[in-house]
């Protein structure tokens, strides 16, 4: 989130996470620094959060949890021709305020950006979301997990009743404290099987059930220019009944498989109950 602060402060802050295994650029060939294997990690958890909010138009653009205070976001126009709950053409728009919430997972949250929904079939549940500087700002109290996660591109969504999946063709852009912008490029395609067949919605909120991403993660940062194949070792389970927090995952595995900083290895992310963080370990070897 927050932008460039004066090299002297940098520096400083630089040294004392250090200390704490959060930051660090490492030796090259080394594999992946603790800091960047946290900064992967947060890259794709909040890419998993963000997939959640895109499967249904319950809440779309919104982290999940996330509820909209009146007025957020504005909606260009609501016509719904074919009455499946899909606009036919409507650019949601959103500021700050009204679009922030105070306490939600322990941090204040905040969105900007616009997200265009487009309804491109009359007989299925197809719809196309275009993003344009879609920015989920969040600040938590410690500022361990800080961040602006700003959105461009498109996600396709196909669907039944029964379960959708999301074509990602999506540029983010992530601004931490103390750090330099990370461009993430995701080429992924999102996959979710409700647990309750026939219970999903377009317009509802999503139901229980179990998440799969596959695809390539490009991160450049600086010096950092590394591409990496995403898989779903276990399939991510979703809770919607955890609702007070946008870490709705509360078990499965996502790896990614690649070379950080010099060395061939696999990141896993492993999530294990609501509200809590993925775990993450590092297995180096030929990929």
């Amino acid at each position: 989130m927050p932008r460039p602060h004066p090299l002297l402060q940098v520096l400083l802050v630089s040294v004392s996470l250090a200390a704490c295994g959060e930051v660090g650029g490492g030796v090259s060939g080394a594999g992946p620094t603790a800091s960047q294997q946290f900064e992967l990690r947060l890259a794709v958890e909040d890419e998993v959060e963000s997939a959640l909010a895109a499967l249904t138009v319950a809440e779309p653009g919104l982290p999940p949890s996330f509820a909209g205070p009146a007025g957020c976001p504005a909606i260009s126009d609501t016509t719904d021709s074919d009455d499946d709950s899909i606009p036919d053409d409507a650019t949601l728009t959103f500021l700050d305020p009204p679009c922030s919430v105070t306490g939600l997972g322990g941090g204040d949250w905040s969105v900007t950006g616009a997200l265009r929904i487009r309804d491109t079939s009359a007989t299925t549940t197809r719809y196309v979301l275009d993003y344009t500087d879609l920015a989920w700002s969040y600040t938590d109290s410690a500022a361990t997990r800080t961040y602006t996660a700003t959105r461009n591109g498109t996600r396709i969504r196909l669907g039944t009743t029964s379960g959708a999946s999301l074509q990602v063709d999506v540029t983010i852009d992530r601004d931490r404290p103390n750090r330099a912008t990370a461009t993430v490029d995701l080429a992924t395609t999102v996959s979710y099987l409700a647990d309750t067949p026939g219970s999903v919605a377009v317009g509802q909120p999503l139901p229980d059930g179990l998440l799969s991403i596959a695809g390539s993660l490009g991160w450049q940062r600086s010096t950092e220019n590394w591409s990496l194949a995403v898989a779903t070792s276990q399939a991510l389970v979703y809770d919607a009944d955890c609702d007070t927090t946008p870490q709705r995952i509360k078990g499965g595995r996502v790896t990614l498989t690649g070379t950080v900083n010099g060395q061939a290895g696999v990141l896993t992310l492993t999530w294990t109950a609501c509200g809590v963080p993925p775990s993450r370990s590092w297995a180096a070897g030929a990929v």
